[in-house]
């Protein structure tokens, strides 16, 4: 166990919880835990789960539930497995004489030869009693559980202490690794690849829509996943949740981009300013405001700052920027298996940055009459200055 490494991270938080086990039931948990993105989890997420689950004295090495139809997933674990169990009911056929290869001889003892549990529970059960902790103490995610699951569990194991273990989790996950660092990297080049397409089509009378087909085109085609798209001209950007419109681009337009994708499960969300054509007066001195604060946390964020302590720095780097009565819920997040991870930089938030948190920094501001002016990046906060994961110019870019 490197020094470091998650599961160093997850044997720390285990005995200060005083936890023998911990079990996660989001996909994301059980990505961030395993590397395996759920196909049942994502798409079923009601009636068919994955779940991992990391004992203390295996902090390395987690196993892993699915149902059987999903369960040939096991394959693609980042992480070796102590153990693979099944529930539920699905057929692969096997004709005699067929010589299978290695890999379906593994998928084989697992898919076709081990008797399944009946459901995610008798999986759970089989997992924790076959590692000798059915009378351990036994965090479990209760934010992705189905409603009594913590419960059933508790009848089914009444010598063990069931305790809800959705905030541990998110705390483990706080610090990424370096490839899920990797993996946050890529889907923001995805990110951006698809903000350059689209504004390689930004021309007098093209449409919020086709703007929008282009970025999610471009997205697909680097190998990410689009998961939101907005993208809003002048001043519709203060509507920017809204369907995109048909409405024709014209010149003196803003060009407000908030879009996200994903690469392998892991988030992107980033944020960009244009103008067709020379801005007005307004829109650059507010723009210059909101980059400012930007580029104020970027640089002040370090390991030990709380979120309260960034979100302060940002929004008063913004009002002494020429915006005196910005004001904002939050100016950035956490990102990685989600979208919204620790640390929120929200106002008063005690939860403290550290080394290796992938902060998404944004300062973004609604004005009716202008729009929206955002610029929105991730970072990683490292030992000696912050890195930036983004390449595309975070300036007011004047288009046309």
């Amino acid at each position: 166990m490197r020094a470091g490494s998650r599961a160093e991270r997850v044997a720390r938080h285990l005995d200060a919880a005083g936890l023998d086990a911990v079990v996660a039931t989001s996909s994301e948990n059980v990505l961030c835990l395993t590397g395996i993105s759920s196909v049942g989890g994502l798409n079923h997420p009601y009636s068919s789960r994955a779940l991992a689950v990391v004992t203390r004295d295996r902090t390395d090495a987690p196993y892993f539930a699915s149902s059987r139809s999903d369960v040939d997933q096991f394959l693609d674990a980042t992480t070796p497995l102590s153990g693979v169990v099944p529930y539920g009911t699905f057929f692969r056929e096997l004709p005699d004489g067929v010589e299978l290869t290695a890999r379906e001889l593994r998928f084989k003892e697992i898919g076709l030869d081990t008797e399944p549990a009946p459901d995610a529970l008798g999986a759970l059960v089989r997992i924790l009693t076959g590692a000798g902790l059915a009378s351990a103490r036994i965090g479990v995610d209760e934010n992705a559980a189905p409603l009594g699951f913590l419960e059933r569990l508790g009848a089914a194991l009444p010598e063990a202490r069931i305790t809800p273990a959705g905030a541990l989790l998110q705390q483990i996950r706080k610090v990424k690794t370096e490839a899920e660092i990797v993996r946050i990297t890529r889907a923001a080049a995805c990110a951006e690849t698809g903000i350059r397409a689209a504004t390689a089509i930004a021309v007098p009378g093209v449409t919020e829509r086709q703007l929008v087909g282009e970025f999610e085109t471009a997205v697909a085609r680097a190998g990410g996943r689009p998961r939101f798209t907005l993208i809003k001209f002048g001043r519709e950007g203060v509507l920017g949740q809204t369907r995109p419109s048909e409405e024709p681009l014209r010149r003196g337009d803003s060009i407000w981009f908030d879009v996200g994708c994903t690469y392998q499960g892991y988030w992107s969300d980033i944020a960009r300013t244009f103008s067709l054509g020379e801005p007005s007066a307004r829109l650059a001195s507010v723009y210059a405001a909101m980059l400012a604060g930007e580029e104020a946390a970027i640089e002040a964020a370090k390991a030990g700052m709380s979120g309260g302590e960034l979100f302060d720095l940002t929004v008063e780097s913004v009002r002494a920027a020429g915006v005196p009565h910005y004001r904002r819920q939050h100016v950035g997040h956490g990102i990685g298996a989600e979208i919204y991870e620790p640390v929120l930089i929200t106002p008063g938030n005690p939860d403290l940055l550290e080394e290796g948190v992938v902060v998404n920094v944004e300062t973004p501001y609604y004005e009716f009459g202008l729009g929206g002016v955002h610029v929105e990046d991730p970072f990683v906060v490292g030992p000696d200055g912050n890195r930036l994961l983004t390449s595309l110019d975070r300036g007011l870019v004047v288009l046309g």
